[in-house]
């Protein structure tokens, strides 16, 4: 057969399971992926809800998946079929100035799996199969054995997580605020407790601050739509670090208010569009403001290391497993916040 299933987008809010051709490799260095487990992503929702600009109806979504190669370009060497395999969730060149100095999310290359509109097309993983561009730089061999979801974390949440982590190079018993309970927001907060950082989660959403307490985080539940100092008291100006794991002004505006003078800040939340900031009042206090992009490819050996630490937390991390011909609907209800990631098993794994 020389077609797949595969999810694409056909206007805000109408998701539909199509039977596509199967992708063709049609570079040298291409790789074709048999997708075996997908995942939903925060990120897919602008996506959803027709937030993206000019965003092209019939683009098969979904930019975390794992599979096994099925085919390779004459010019891959570092992948063979047969190979069970996880995919960054955007390509990169691997040889431009950026690329060498380890910013691969800022190659003028880059292009998200999943994603039109913004850039060029390039189809996603929520299918059977998926073409992968510069394969040797954006797909990374999963070890016999290694569990789907830690493979699903490594090309976007966990390179995320880590790299806000990164940025605010937190030393031990210093208190750090994570705003946003979602994905993002757990598992930056897992992995700084077990660096011995204080964290504490900010969530308005109750199901998401219940679901992260039962994971043993520490929580507090917010007022949504206030100031901090009204929304939790007690909560603002006293932390040294902040992670915004929501994005928009909301999100970004709780992170700051949180801080301590000289405090610092990490967006790691989607950002859009154009919102006022007091750039005076963030002066007076000397707050440092940087963001993030996961880069799942200048990260990999961090992501590898971080692997042990991240087992224990995927039950916490995957809410629901769903079958391909499930997603569209499940989507409606992520919308809604009811839902939290889902693993897609989208087919067997070869014996």
């Amino acid at each position: 057969m020389n077609t797949m299933r595969a999810v694409v987008w056909e206007g805000p809010q109408r998701l539909r399971l199509a039977t596509l051709p199967r992708p063709a490799l049609l570079e040298p260095d291409d790789a074709l992926l048999r997708v075996t487990h997908a995942s939903t992503c925060g990120t897919d929702l602008h996506i959803y809800r027709g937030a993206v600009p000019g965003f092209e109806p019939g683009t098969v979504i979904g930019h975390e998946f794992v599979g096994e190669v099925a085919a390779v370009g004459p010019a891959v060497k570092l992948l063979r079929p047969g190979l069970r395999a996880a995919c960054a969730d955007f390509i990169a060149c691997g040889a431009c100035a950026q690329c060498a100095a380890g910013r691969h999310a800022q190659c003028g290359e880059r292009r998200l799996f999943g994603f039109s509109g913004l850039q060029p097309r390039l189809d996603g993983g929520l299918a059977e199969y998926v073409r992968v561009p510069r394969a040797d730089v954006a797909l990374t061999p999963l070890a016999a054995g290694a569990d789907p979801r830690l493979g699903l974390l490594s090309g976007d949440v966990m390179p995320t997580a880590l790299g806000a982590l990164q940025r605010l190079a937190l030393a031990p018993g210093e208190r750090l605020a994570v705003v946003g309970a979602g994905p993002v927001g757990v598992l930056t907060a897992w992995l700084a407790a077990r660096r011995g950082v204080e964290v504490l989660l900010l969530e308005a959403n109750p199901a998401r601050a219940a679901r992260a307490l039962s994971g043993g985080l520490a929580v507090a539940e917010i007022a949504a739509g206030q100031p901090l100092s009204d929304a939790g008291p007690g909560l603002a100006g006293v932390f040294d670090a902040a992670v915004d794991a929501v994005g928009g002004e909301r999100g970004l505006k709780t992170a700051l208010a949180a801080l301590r003078p000289r405090g610092r800040l990490v967006g790691a939340g989607s950002q859009a569009g154009r919102f006022e900031l007091d750039w005076g009042a963030l002066m007076q206090r000397e707050i440092s403001l940087q963001f993030v992009i996961g880069d799942p490819i200048g990260l990999r050996g961090e992501v590898e290391a971080a692997m042990a630490d991240c087992a224990p937390a995927l039950e916490l991390m995957f809410s629901d497993r769903l079958r391909l011909d499930e997603v569209p609907d499940y989507f409606a209800a992520l919308c809604r916040r009811e839902r939290f990631k889902a693993l897609v098993e989208v087919a067997g794994e070869a014996a």
